[in-house]
């Protein structure tokens, strides 16, 4: 069955998009989630007149990830840790660590978007890649220091 995708599907295609798929998959799934309707005449023709104003949603949807990666790639977030002697953590710093740091910052990412391989175990500075819409990515940088270290800076300065 010939559908018109209504939203992005994955493994399916993009908004927009006019695809081939199964009638079980369309009729049970797709059609009543409102996530496509069927391919027809009436429809291909609404969905031409739509596609403009679909085009216009993605071009602003891949302006603001745009901004948002911009605004994102001067960003340091700096999160302090308990630490062994040997530069350990006691415990662990994840990607929803992470995502509070930045709401902190004002800065909304949901912590799913913070991609991180690991959690972050040791001190230090590491490059912690961000996901946003359309493949539009940033790179922020995270900075892990010891309580041990805010003690000893906050002596030398009085």
């Amino acid at each position: 069955m010939k559908v018109i995708l209504l939203e992005d599907v994955a493994n399916v295609g993009k908004i927009g998009d006019a695809v081939e798929v199964k009638n079980g998959y369309a009729r049970n799934f797709l059609i009543p989630r409102n996530l496509a309707v069927v391919a027809s005449s009436r429809n291909l023709k609404a969905h031409q007149h739509q596609l403009q104003a679909i085009e216009r949603k993605v071009a602003m949807v891949i302006s603001d990830a745009q901004t948002m990666g911009e605004k994102l790639s001067g960003v340091t977030v700096t999160l302090t840790r308990k630490a062994g002697d040997t530069g350990r953590l006691f415990g662990s710093v994840t990607n929803m660590d992470v995502a509070d740091a930045l709401a902190n910052d004002g800065i909304t990412i949901d912590r799913k978007d913070v991609l991180l391989v690991d959690p972050i175990k040791e001190l230090g500075d590491f490059d912690v890649s961000i996901k946003l819409p359309h493949e539009v990515s940033a790179t922020i940088k995270v900075t892990v220091i010891g309580e041990t270290e805010v003690d000893t800076g906050q002596e030398v300065q009085e």
